[in-house]
């Protein structure tokens, strides 16, 4: 099964998984040594599916990050997901400054990705850094 490996961010989890209610939902993905797995769809390469929804802060902290989608571009790829307030759409969450087809390297947050998050990031913040695995 070809799937996206990625972590999202390492301390935003520990961060959601240590708050008194915080939780981690997974719908379609499995976790895997620290790693989401996002099946592959049969959409095209490069397009993954599933969800994962970062709650807390007594429901005040809601952040999906669905259906995860890299493309190539001339300075790398960008990684979009499913728009939280329109699933009809696609919001640019990441760019990769490098991306061989399987692996990314310097993954950052971009300002709409930030958005989501409501103040503690920002355009930049550095991400984990997604592979396409078999």
């Amino acid at each position: 099964m070809t799937a996206l490996a990625w972590g999202v961010k390492d301390s935003l989890l520990r961060y959601v998984r240590g708050m008194p209610d915080g939780r981690v939902e997974l719908t379609g993905v499995t976790e895997q040594d620290g790693l989401f797995l996002f099946p592959a769809t049969d959409a095209g390469p490069g397009r993954f599916t599933g969800s994962i929804t970062l709650l807390g802060h007594h429901g005040m902290m809601r952040v999906v990050i669905a259906d995860p989608q890299i493309t190539p571009t001339s300075e790398g790829a960008t990684l979009s997901i499913a728009d939280p307030d329109d699933p009809g759409l696609r919001l640019v969450f990441a760019r990769i400054a490098r991306f061989d087809g399987r692996r990314a390297t310097g993954t950052v947050l971009t300002d709409d990705g930030a958005d989501l998050f409501f103040g503690p990031y920002s355009d930049g913040t550095a991400l984990d850094d997604p592979r396409i695995v078999d």
